[in-house]
């Protein structure tokens, strides 16, 4: 097995590098400008979003979407969505009441938790 090794005089890699092309691509001042604002309004929503997702900014606004008519109270053991209705209004139809409350408090099932929080109604 045998090796060539190639030795470039200096004047062969000197020509080498002149021939080499420059890139096409030149940024002027404006389009430097407009390059830093892009990031930095990336970085901006980046950041907000990042916040946002943090401290929780979404659920304050649902929270405040609901109307004046709702009353926010913590569950108590043994506690029930049923019970919950029956107290609020017991002679009226509780399985509307019901799906009302589990819609008022985007609850996926009718369990409640002890220490929970819950928007009722107020009639």
């Amino acid at each position: 097995m045998s090796t060539i090794v190639l030795n470039p005089s200096p004047a062969s890699s000197n020509r080498a590098i002149r021939n080499r092309k420059s890139s096409n691509l030149r940024l002027t001042p404006r389009g430097h400008l407009l390059a830093r604002l892009a990031v930095i309004a990336s970085l901006s929503i980046l950041l907000l979003s990042a916040y946002s997702a943090l401290s929780g900014a979404t659920a304050g606004a649902e929270e405040n979407s609901l109307p004046s008519n709702y009353l926010k109270v913590s569950v108590k053991p043994g506690d029930t969505l049923w019970s919950i209705a029956a107290e609020i209004d017991p002679s009226g139809d509780r399985r509307e009441l019901v799906d009302e409350l589990m819609r008022i408090n985007n609850l996926k099932s009718p369990r409640l938790e002890s220490g929970e929080k819950i928007y009722l109604p107020t009639r």
